[in-house]
């Protein structure tokens, strides 16, 4: 099979009704705020040392 064969049969093969879907549509935009700070802002490891030296 020559690549022109191959790929009509690749076409005759294979059929998916779906619109084509461009680059500027892969991507969605939403409005999000920061998560939490786990530590409340404090240096845990900073405060632990500075503690118990």
């Amino acid at each position: 099979m020559c690549g022109t064969e191959k790929q009509r049969d690749l076409a005759e093969r294979v059929h998916v009704d779906l619109p084509r879907i461009t680059a500027d549509e892969m991507s969605t935009t939403q409005d999000t705020e920061p998560p939490p700070d786990p530590t409340g802002g404090r240096d845990v490891d900073t405060e632990f040392m500075l503690r118990h030296m």
